[in-house]
């Protein structure tokens, strides 16, 4: 067992490696005085259509994309607090920079609009003398502007300065039509290359959040202890720098492009497969009544081709078990439309249904409690899908169910939606599949950690999310039945243990490296308990602020609550349901750790949702009778 988890270990650290190998990194130089010029509501493109000096900029400096984080969802000020606070922060919150240079004895000054008091936190001090060389001074310049400033900069700077051009926001804001804006640094010590930051780990692009720890950094002032963003590096890149970051720009923006064809697809699936569903169960109805003479054609068309229909309603449900795993490949094959990836999607769905059928008839069980076909085939999709989420973090980036570059919601590891999916997929594929008691144990020790490791998942409310769910799982389906109070108090137990092996792998993680769970320790080490109390507080806020400004999430928590319901009372009447109530409540479990434990916890309850409606759906299926004589839903099949 101690052999099987080092070599899962090695195999999953070699992904990381191979996902995250970047060229040599520099920093930026150490230098008295800094430039920095803000033009807001600019794209990529419409820097580069300004001509000189842009484009001489762009060839022997460090450029990048910036991402504007915020705690906001949409508008432009949140982008502008960030920049000052180190951290994602929210438009009527005030950012720290000015304090932290006052502090460090560093002067500034603010030339142009309230967009400068916004990143600074306030305007320039009235006791602060006045000065003919600040150490910072921060300019807005206009559009029409902004190349007659650069120009004008750059010939005045020396060794010993440099110039920054941020652009914070896109003409758009919202979080469905923001793009990445550029960012530069030129100096006469500033190597030409890259921008890239851990907070991204994305060579080419960086955070709003890195803005202020790198300008502290290169004033020689260290990083606050409230910043969450990390210094800027410079990687070398031997390839067109301008052609990649115009690729990287297309590829940030081009899965929001293409969701609305995903979508309909989505939705197309989905209500085949419900419409289908619904006519089987309408046909074990009418086929009950016994006399067909009464009935409509398309009752009678129903009830004398049951079978056909189910069995259509089978494929169609195991299609719509497969969207999430079809999402993770489908973004990332080569497609000119949005169009052509939704058909890619539909395709790939029905390959994948297709696939899980056949394999389960093949390499199904004989014994007489083995499940029904349809419920072995939904295990391998469950299994393919537990997978791929928690395996195939590589594919993630910039896909519909992956991180969201353009909005600094998440760069890399595993989002809340993978941690529903590596749950109920988990969980599903170990109960309809029959595995191993054995590997399970590894793979539900293992999930966890990989969740909440900085150099993997990097999403520690997810890696107490598995714990709780994967405790619930194993004490309620592995062991014989036992009281809630102990499954409750063997699933804290479980979180508390992951924090602690957590917390002894993160001490030996690079400090560049951290992310969430890793970071958060080093400010409880300064801060306290005041950390925790800050990040919950928080938290909280971004976990209200999607209730609210999404209806669409009460909607699906009334579902969730209903197939609560919908589980217990079948399970009274049905052996394959009672059969399954196990791995509903684990999941059940485990999803509700999820909604409290993520800022975006309804992510993990939806798919979550995904999977154990896929087999509830299955269930009701083989639990009708086609031969038109009874309505056998509440008897085995």
């Amino acid at each position: 067992m101690i052999g099987r988890t080092y070599i899962a270990l090695g195999f999953v650290f070699a992904l990381w490696a191979l996902a995250n190998a970047e060229g040599e990194q520099a920093s930026l130089p150490k230098v008295r005085q800094i430039f920095v010029v803000v033009c807001d509501g600019l794209t990529l493109q419409s820097l580069l259509r300004m001509g000189e000096p842009i484009q001489t900029l762009f060839k022997n400096s460090a450029v990048g994309l910036l991402s504007g984080s915020s705690l906001e969802l949409s508008g432009r000020k949140g982008v502008f607090v960030s920049l000052g606070s180190g951290r994602r922060a929210k438009g009527n919150e005030r950012a720290k920079l000015g304090k932290w240079l006052q502090r460090s004895g560093k002067s500034f000054q603010l030339l142009g609009n309230g967009v400068l008091e916004a990143i600074v936190g306030s305007k320039v001090p009235q006791g602060m003398k006045s000065v003919c060389q600040p150490d910072v001074v921060f300019i807005a310049a206009a559009k029409a502007s902004l190349p007659p400033t650069l120009k004008s900069l750059v010939r005045g700077l020396d060794e010993n300065s440099c110039l920054w051009l941020i652009v914070p926001n896109s003409p758009q804001t919202s979080w469905s039509t923001r793009r990445l804006t550029p960012i530069l640094v030129f100096g006469k010590r500033v190597p030409s290359g890259l921008l890239t930051s851990p907070t991204t780990r994305k060579i080419g692009l960086v955070s709003s959040v890195d803005f202020a720890p790198t300008l502290l950094a290169q004033l020689g002032i260290a990083k606050p202890l409230t910043a969450t963003g990390s210094e800027v590096k410079v990687a070398r890149f031997e390839g067109n720098r301008l052609a990649y970051l115009q690729w990287l720009d297309e590829r940030s923006v081009k899965p929001l492009r293409d969701l609305p064809a995903l979508v309909f697809a989505m939705s197309a699936i989905t209500a085949i497969a419900l419409a289908l569903v619904a006519s089987v169960l309408l046909s074990t109805f009418w086929g009950s009544s016994g006399d067909l003479s009464s009935q409509s054609c398309l009752s009678k068309f129903l009830s004398t081709r049951c079978q056909v229909v189910k069995s259509a309603a089978v494929f169609a449900v195991l299609a719509g078990m497969s969207i999430p795993a079809s999402l993770f490949f489908v973004t990332n094959l080569p497609h000119e439309t949005g169009t052509i990836n939704a058909l890619q999607l539909l395709l790939l769905t029905c390959a994948f249904s297709w696939l899980a059928l056949k394999l389960a008839v093949k390499f199904g069980g004989a014994s007489p409690k083995s499940l029904p076909v349809s419920l072995r085939a939904a295990g391998l999709i469950c299994a393919l899908t537990a997978a791929v989420a928690l395996l195939g973090v590589p594919l993630y980036w910039a896909t519909p169910l992956g991180h969201y570059p353009t909005t600094g919601w998440r760069y890399f590891g595993i989002t809340n939606s993978g941690i529903g999916l590596i749950l109920a997929g988990t969980i599903f594929a170990w109960k309809l599949l029959s595995l191993p008691n054995r590997f399970i144990a590894i793979w539900l020790t293992l999930s966890p950690l990989l969740a909440g490791f900085s150099l993997w998942g990097a999403n520690f409310g997810g890696a107490l999310t598995l714990a709780i769910g994967f405790a619930a799982s194993w004490f309620y389906m592995a062991n014989k039945p036992c009281s809630w109070r102990k499954i409750a108090g063997s699933s804290l137990l479980a979180a508390f243990l992951t924090v602690i092996v957590l917390s002894v792998v993160e001490s030996f993680v690079p400090q560049d490296q951290k992310a969430h769970w890793g970071q958060l320790l080093e400010r409880i080490r300064f801060l306290g308990l005041a950390a925790i109390a800050d990040m919950v507080w928080r938290k909280g806020l971004v976990l209200w602020d999607f209730f609210v400004r999404t209806p669409l999430n009460f909607v699906a928590l009334v579902l969730f609550v209903a197939f609560h319901f919908g589980v217990a009372f079948l399970s009274r009447n049905s052996p394959l349901f009672t059969q399954l109530k196990s791995a509903f409540i684990a999941t059940f479990v485990g999803s509700w750790a999820g909604l409290l434990l993520n800022d975006s916890g309804m992510e993990v309850v939806g798919m979550a949702m995904v999977i154990f409606g896929g087999v509830f759906l299955l269930a009701l299926l083989e639990n009708t009778n086609c031969r038109g004589d009874e309505i056998a839903i509440g008897t085995s099949s």
